[in-house]
This record gives C-alpha cells, sequence and structure tokens, in this order.
C-alpha cells in the first residue's frame, strides 16, 4: 500500500463547544492509496492548529511512503513523533498524529482486508463480541431511557466543599433511587479538584458507591505527587487523557499514580502510541480508553488487549451517532451493551460534505 496524497480539514461543529474546543476540536484526515478506491479516515484533536501542523509539516514525512506490514505504520509513527519534537512532544503535534496514524489503520485494514481488531490480536479466541458501556454526561435520565446502565457525571468544583459534597450526595443518591437499574457511577472533576480536596471527599462519599474519580487534577500535578491511591477510602482513581506524550505512562506506572489508565486514542498518538502504553502497563493497569466508545477505541477492546468498558458522551441515540461522521460499527445496543457490526477500517466514513464531495 502507498500513500499518495493526504488531506486535512477542520469541521464546522453545530454542537455546542466549550472552552478550549470551539477552535481546537476534531479534525478529519483523509489518506489516499494507489488503489484509487481505498481511503483511509482519521480523527484528531487540534483544530486548525493541527491542520496547519499537518499541511505545513507531517504530510510530506508520510507521502509515498510504502505500508507493506504493521511495522512500517510503527515506523512512521516513530519518523512523526521524531520529526515533531522541535514544537511537539505531546499536545497540538501529538493530535496531529494521532489523525494521520488512525487514518493509516484505516486504510491499512481496507487494503489488505483484516479487521484492525485482527491485526492488533491475532488470536480471535480473545476478542470480544459483546462491549459494556458508560455514558458521560449529566444528562441521566435520557442515557436510562437508552439503555446505559452505568453513568459518569461531570462535576467542578465550587470552591465549597459543604456545598459540593451536599450537591453530590443529593444527585447520586437521587440517581440510585430513579433508576434502580443502576450499576456503576463515576465522577469526572475535569481538573477542578486537587489532592487534598479529592481525599477529603472520598471520605465524604464514601457510603455511596461510587467506583471512581477521574481527572482530579493536572498531569503536572498528578505526575509529581506521591501515590494517594490507598487515601480514597475504597473508591479508585483514573486518569490520563491529557497526557498526550506516552512516556508520561512510565511515570504513572513508576509513581503509581492512578488504578486506571485512561489514554485518549486521538489525542496521544493513535493506534501506534496506544500500542506502546499497553505495553508500559504490561498488564499491571488496567486501560479504560477515554472516548472508547467512539469507532476508534472499539477495534482495540474488541481485540482485548484493553478492558472492556467503552465510555459514550452525550449519547442520544442507540446508534451512537456523531455529527461529522457516518457510524457503521453498532449492530445493536441494549442494556447498557454494545453488539458491533462486521467491518473493515474504523467502520465509519465522514459525512459526504465534509470533503466537498
Amino acid at each position: 500500500m502507498k500513500i499518495t496524497k493526504i488531506e486535512v480539514v477542520y469541521p464546522s461543529y453545530k454542537a455546542s463547544l466549550r472552552t478550549w474546543r470551539p477552535n481546537l476540536w476534531q479534525i478529519i484526515t483523509r489518506v489516499h492509496t494507489d488503489n484509487s478506491k481505498i481511503f483511509g479516515y482519521g480523527t484528531g484533536g487540534g483544530g486548525l492548529a493541527s491542520v496547519n501542523v499537518i499541511k505545513g509539516h507531517l504530510s510530506d514525512l508520510v507521502i509515498n511512503k510504502n505500508i507493506e506490514s504493521l511495522g512500517d505504520i510503527k515506523t512512521i509513527f516513530e519518523e512523526l513523533y521524531k520529526e515533531s519534537i522541535p514544537y511537539g512532544r505531546g499536545g497540538i503535534a501529538s493530535m496531529a498524529i494521532s489523525s494521520i496514524d488512525l487514518a493509516i489503520w484505516d486504510a491499512y485494514s481496507k487494503y489488505y482486508e483484516t479487521p484492525i481488531k485482527n491485526l492488533i490480536e491475532e488470536n480471535t479466541k480473545n476478542h470480544l463480541s459483546k462491549i459494556k458501556t458508560y455514558a458521560t454526561g449529566n444528562d441521566v435520565e435520557i442515557y436510562n431511557k437508552l439503555g446505559f446502565i452505568n453513568y459518569k457525571l461531570s462535576v467542578r468544583s465550587s470552591e465549597d466543599f459543604k456545598k459540593d459534597k451536599d450537591t453530590l450526595v443529593k444527585e447520586i443518591n437521587g440517581i440510585r433511587n430513579k433508576f434502580q437499574n443502576t450499576q456503576n457511577i463515576m465522577l469526572d472533576s475535569y481538573m477542578s479538584w486537587d489532592i487534598e480536596y479529592t481525599i477529603k471527599m472520598s471520605k465524604s462519599l464514601s457510603d455511596l458507591d461510587i467506583y471512581w474519580f477521574e481527572d482530579v487534577s493536572t498531569p503536572d500535578q498528578m505526575l509529581n505527587t506521591k501515590s494517594f491511591l490507598s487515601e480514597l477510602n475504597g473508591i479508585l482513581l483514573a486518569g490520563g487523557e491529557h497526557d498526550l506524550n506516552y512516556e508520561n505512562f512510565s511515570i504513572m506506572k513508576h509513581n503509581n499514580t492512578y488504578n486506571f489508565w485512561q489514554p485518549d486514542i486521538t489525542w496521544c498518538g493513535g493506534i501506534s502510541a496506544l500500542l506502546k502504553i499497553i505495553l508500559i502497563s504490561n498488564g499491571k493497569y488496567p486501560i479504560i480508553l477515554h472516548r472508547g466508545g467512539e469507532p476508534w477505541g472499539l477495534p482495540l477492546i474488541q481485540s482485548g488487549k484493553v478492558e472492556n468498558l467503552a465510555e459514550i458522551h452525550s449519547p442520544y441515540d442507540k446508534k451512537i451517532s456523531m455529527e461529522q461522521w457516518n457510524n457503521n460499527s453498532v449492530m445493536n445496543f441494549d442494556k447498557g451493551i454494545l453488539e458491533l457490526n462486521n467491518y473493515l477500517g474504523f467502520g465509519s466514513e465522514p459525512k459526504e460534505r465534509i470533503f466537498n464531495e
């Protein structure tokens, strides 16, 4: 397979995007191959900044590359990472690399007619056919009607501990009382707590059967803090979505930072980076993909290489529809379980308007 051309766009989103996202959300990359009927599609964060990184630099490193093995894909990833070091080693550069890497995996799967789950794990006995899920967001009534039974709530510190604690106790008890089939509840504080606040909150919520706290503080603080997992009163700790350099996970491992690792496959460098993170963990730390219920994470979950738990952000239908993509990966969703179609690549393609077709 030869890469003959790369296109990249930053689509216009109708969905409400807050804080940094309006100008820096998900891009879409298309790679052309020497088979005019086969394209590869990928996505990554960074908005127009990532588009400029790809058009202005990274695409030149990929066009005309011959890819005959998975080793060739990994070699391209290594080159993109190395050549972007002056402005990268994470951040926008990793997001841009993610989009290219995923597009290449998508094309390779189609070109050589092998599902991505098989490329990642050849032993089909290890493959999963039913994917467990959880919904992220605070519209729990909608998610429950769709069939979800696990929920991750978005919470933010008001810097008034008692107010925050009382609000969470009321909300969590309300969910369990109203939706009797609820299994796990998780809390994502989006870096708005600190270590002391997290420990204090764990003590106050210890009898509410919280599965995990997530993203409690900044990656810098977490990577430079002594492990406090034993101080959380039985509540587990998850994080890693904002660690966009795979080597950060080596530090996490050394410091025992989290119970669960949560890299984002569209931000950390794509499948090629994620396979490195899996090797770093070596089975010690379960990997629960951030936004793993999107098409790019599902083959990894199916392969059995990461935990069987797919995060789906703000779902509004059982097809797990996406604004910019025709998502053909989902066959059925019921009682919190995804069953997937058989497909090559990621089973999804951009809406026809994306590349002005």
